[in-house]
């Protein structure tokens, strides 16, 4: 489970830097549209960043999530 944890922590990492939204915002259940703010446009910087972030590709697997904890199994 500390994986987990560390793969979520990061990807809030990201998120902070690239959208410079508060820690405060972020939890593992936040949607990434609604509570974020986060649009299509948003959301494909999002994945280009947890591709340099990770050193791995997308292929499209982000346009399924809808919350921060969904994005960690593709990880």
């Amino acid at each position: 489970m500390k994986t987990y944890t560390r793969i979520e922590n990061r990807i809030m990492s990201v998120i902070t830097d690239e959208f410079k939204i508060a820690n405060r915002y972020l939890a593992s259940d936040a949607n990434l549209k609604e509570d974020l703010g986060l649009d299509e446009y948003d959301m494909i910087f999002l994945s280009l960043a947890l591709e340099d972030e990770f050193e791995m590709v997308f292929h499209d697997q982000l346009n399924q999530v809808e919350e921060v904890k969904d994005i960690v199994p593709f990880i």
